[in-house]
């Protein structure tokens, strides 16, 4: 699924439920899911395929890193720093941080 966009930007289907708009040309999305999918790099390929498979392996990298993320209104692959915090709450530390704050605090007053 391959449609055009504004400043020759494509949508390019990674994975059946995720998409993410590029630059990089049709005959090359093979690779760049390729590289999405954690596939090697085909030896035979030419630089600009090889260049789609790594942005693909890299993008997924980034996924597995948390610096992209998948929008939950669109299935949209996009930057983490792109999403709108929604909830104001507080962050609490996890009960095991609480406990060793207590025995810490135990042990310098001995």
């Amino acid at each position: 699924m391959v449609k055009a966009r504004k400043n020759n930007l494509i949508v390019v289907e990674l994975t059946e439920k995720l998409w993410i708009y590029t630059e990089i040309t049709l005959e090359n999305h093979a690779a760049l899911r390729s590289g999405f999918a954690g596939y090697p790099a085909n030896p035979r390929w030419n630089v600009t395929k090889y260049l789609a498979w790594k942005q693909g392996y890299q993008w997924r990298e980034e996924l597995s890193q948390g610096k992209l993320v998948v929008s939950q209104s669109n299935s949209q692959l996009i930057g983490a720093t792109e999403i709108k915090v929604t909830s104001t709450a507080k962050f609490t530390f996890p009960q095991w941080r609480k406990k060793a704050t207590v025995t810490q605090e135990i042990l310098l007053s001995s």
